[in-house]
C-alpha cells in the first residue's frame, strides 16, 4: 500500500510541475506576444501618422476636429490594448 501511495505522491507532483511549467510557458509567450504587437503598433503607426497628417490637411476645416478625435480614440485604444500608460 505504502508503493501505491508514494507512486500516487509522485505523479500527483509530476502533473503539478507540468502545470507550473505550462503556466510560466503561457506567460513567457504572452509577454513575446505583448512586446511583437506594441512594435508593430509603433511601424503601422509611422507608416499610418504621416498619411493621415496629409488627409487631416486637405479636410474642410469643419471635418478636420471630427478626423483629430477619432485619431485621438483611436490612439486611446491602442494603449488600452497593449497596456500603455495615456500621455
Amino acid at each position: 500500500m505504502d508503493d501505491v501511495t508514494a507512486r500516487l505522491r509522485d505523479s500527483l507532483y509530476t502533473v503539478v510541475g507540468l502545470g507550473v511549467l505550462g503556466i510560466q510557458q503561457a506567460q513567457v509567450r504572452r509577454r513575446d506576444l505583448r512586446r511583437d504587437l506594441a512594435r508593430l503598433a509603433v511601424e503601422l503607426d509611422e507608416r499610418v501618422d504621416p498619411i493621415l497628417d496629409d488627409v487631416e490637411a486637405r479636410l474642410p476645416d469643419d471635418l478636420r476636429p471630427l478626423l483629430v478625435q477619432a485619431r485621438s480614440a483611436a490612439r486611446s485604444v491602442q494603449r488600452t490594448l497593449l497596456g500603455r500608460p495615456s500621455r
